[in-house]
């Protein structure tokens, strides 16, 4: 009975640290570099992107301490280390390093904190996601989409709430009005055509692919949960929205279209 009771408290013991190990993420030369009220934020932020992406992907644990969140003062740091995977065309003020799950925020004396957080939460985001979806393909509006999501948080409040990105919604009820949307097309596009269009037409991708996640998000988070975990490993995200948004793809344009075309 001893014995039995011995290896049962072992095995909690050991649940206890797995348990707290994945709500820790690695912070690296962060020393003196976030204020308390960043910290508080950043722990809120970690709590609620972990437990959301548990969500999405209920059969997989991971280990979030993988990930290595460090903060750069320099924006020539910022660019060596974006070097050392080849590219620096798309630089801003963060990236997360998929090979060795390297998270960099850039955080200058000229920063503000408020765009220091959002740009933690958006890479945050591709963090988790990639952590959890592996190698897996994810489709490019919704990889930046759920990124520009997230980032809209709010964490600093007593209640976690989504801040509405009111420029990319102007932005994309401006596309409609125009009669430049097409998003049979948009959310079939690959990476390159992704990041050509975005970077040549005002955030076009990012726009739309966070007002697509919003729209979803609003309407039923548990649907959009489907249809995001139905994504991954997808070339086609016009299968899974046939297959799990009622009406198909052709009645999410619509009521998409409808949503944000009126007048608020």
């Amino acid at each position: 009975m001893k014995k039995q009771l011995f290896v049962f408290l072992c095995f909690g013991w050991l649940m206890a640290i797995n348990t707290f190990a994945q709500k820790d993420i690695r912070f690296i030369n962060t020393e003196k570099l976030l204020s308390p009220k960043e910290e508080i934020a950043l722990g809120k932020a970690i709590r609620y992107e972990a437990d959301f992406f548990n969500r999405l992907f209920p059969e997989k644990t991971v280990n979030i301490a993988d990930i290595k969140f460090t903060v750069v003062t320099g924006f020539a740091d910022l660019m060596n280390m974006q070097l050392q995977i080849g590219s620096t065309a798309h630089i801003s003020s963060g990236f997360f390093r998929p090979m060795d799950s390297l998270l960099v925020v850039l955080k200058t004396k000229k920063t503000p904190s408020a765009q220091f957080l959002s740009t933690c939460y958006h890479e945050m985001a591709h963090a988790f996601l990639s952590l959890h979806a592996g190698k897996s393909y994810l489709p490019p509006w919704f990889n930046e989409g759920l990124a520009v999501y997230l980032e809209r948080m709010s964490f600093e409040k007593s209640k976690i709430a989504h801040q509405v990105d009111e420029t990319k919604i102007k932005r994309v009820k401006t596309l409609i009005e125009l009669r430049d949307l097409y998003l049979l097309e948009f959310a079939d596009w690959d990476y390159p055509q992704f990041s050509t269009e975005s970077f040549s037409q005002e955030n076009y991708g990012y726009c739309v692919g966070y007002c697509m996640v919003y729209f979803l998000m609003q309407k039923d988070e548990d649907n959009a949960i489907e249809i995001f975990r139905d994504l991954i490993g997808k070339r086609s995200s016009i299968k899974t929205f046939n297959r799990y948004y009622p009406g198909g793809f052709a009645q999410f344009e619509k009521e998409f279209v409808e949503y944000f075309g009126k007048d608020k």
